[in-house]
């Protein structure tokens, strides 16, 4: 029984540094790395990094470029992504509001869940396909942001417990993204109950520079936010009037939404 224990806790270590390397190769802007950035950047042991990585090598969790000596996601996991999608049923049913979203907003509209407890993913989206509006925001499922940038980390934030909320901002703290970004604690809470007033939130530029942000929030069973539809679209085309119909088609979708996965409001 010791030695069970023993090994047990050798492994989780491991485990934990192996989920921390797909995550970190997840992000844009860490996609290709080299071995000792992997290590230095993850704060693990270089020969440990090293066996991990030739073990997803093997299973095609992750590729390796011999010219640039460079590290990146494999495509195995593409074929993972394909079945959790195909799997997880709430997200097949909420995709048909998200298109009628997309259709009624002629904006992209996206699902995002969150990654961690600092971090929202796209997990899935809608792009107008239409010859009248060539120029469309473009998203890539599996993009992450921290939790408090743009409006979808203030939507998620709005509608947690106040000492939740508190604590993952204390955490992750602010970044300044643009000149627009809040990076003050009292103006961002302000920001976050005026988001519970209205059922949705705004992000004008304060993550992507051009950009208009507006989220609202889907709860679970136990009226607890489990994620957040959105629409994103370029700030010069489009007026205060259309940001307040976005908010109330948003608002509209996700009770839709949550009447087919059984959700309520808290």
């Amino acid at each position: 029984m010791q030695k069970q224990n023993e090994k047990e806790k050798s492994e989780v270590p491991a485990l934990e540094a192996s989920i921390k390397i797909l995550e970190y190769l997840s992000r844009y802007k860490s996609k290709e790395r080299s071995l000792s950035q992997i290590a230095k950047n993850l704060s693990i042991n270089k020969s440990t990094c090293h066996r991990i990585l030739k073990l997803f090598i093997h299973y095609r969790y992750v590729s390796y470029n011999e010219d640039s000596k460079q590290y990146n996601l494999g495509p195995y996991l593409l074929v993972l992504g394909t079945r959790a999608s195909e799997f997880i049923d709430y997200l097949r049913l909420a995709k048909p509001y998200l298109k009628s979203v997309c259709e009624q907003t002629r904006l992209t509209s996206v699902l995002l869940e969150p990654l961690s407890n600092d971090r929202l993913m796209y997990v899935a989206k809608e792009e107008l396909d239409s010859p009248d509006d060539p120029v469309q925001v473009t998203v890539k499922i599996g993009q992450h942001f921290p939790v408090t940038s743009a409006s979808f980390g203030k939507c998620y934030l709005a509608f947690l417990e106040a000492e939740r909320t508190r604590e993952m901002i204390q955490k992750v703290n602010f970044k300044q993204f643009t000149d627009s970004s809040i990076t003050d604690f009292e103006i961002f809470q302000e920001s976050l109950n005026e988001v519970k007033q209205k059922g949705y939130a705004v992000s004008y530029e304060e993550h992507t520079p051009g950009i208009v942000g507006v989220a609202a929030p889907i709860f679970d069973h136990n009226g607890e936010i489990k994620m957040v539809i959105a629409c994103i679209g370029f700030a010069s085309k489009i007026s205060e009037e259309q940001i307040s119909f976005c908010g109330e088609m948003l608002k509209e979708a996700s009770k839709r939404i949550m009447e087919v996965i059984g959700g309520r409001e808290p």
